[in-house]
């Protein structure tokens, strides 16, 4: 799955699909109740996509998230939040720089991934392009 710039120049290689489904289910996990304070960054969580006039607000959500991820040790990941009950592939393999589930997940090419996300819809704003998934 990739997060792509409709203008081509960026984009964010996720890896597979499970993993951005993985990112949503902790995100709903462990600031779900909190869902109303960041409507555009839940709607980029559930579709992978952005329009590029609401780039820097969505950013500005997406960190947020991420710091309210960083109270949660990375335990509290969740793998899939329809199946529970599947184990998550890094169970008991994690880098011991992992330290919440602020900075647990990984792009394909092993950079931080809400770092990533949060660097594309900043282009996007700038270059007034939007986001999609593919």
């Amino acid at each position: 799955m990739r997060l792509l710039s409709e203008d081509g120049k960026r984009y964010v290689n996720i890896g597979g699909v499970d993993i951005w489904k993985s990112v949503y289910s902790t995100v709903v996990s462990c600031v779900g109740k909190k869902r109303k304070k960041y409507p555009l960054a839940f709607e980029v969580l559930e579709t992978g996509n952005c329009e590029g006039k609401n780039g820097y607000d969505t950013a500005r959500q997406i960190n947020q998230i991420r710091d309210e991820l960083s109270q949660f040790s990375p335990e509290k990941a969740v793998y899939d939040i329809d199946n529970p009950k599947v184990a998550a592939p890094w169970k008991g393999k994690l880098s011991p720089v992992v330290t919440s589930c602020a900075n647990i997940f990984t792009t394909a090419d092993g950079q931080d991934l809400l770092y990533e996300v949060v660097s594309i819809l900043c282009y996007a704003q700038v270059a007034k392009t939007n986001i999609i998934s593919e």
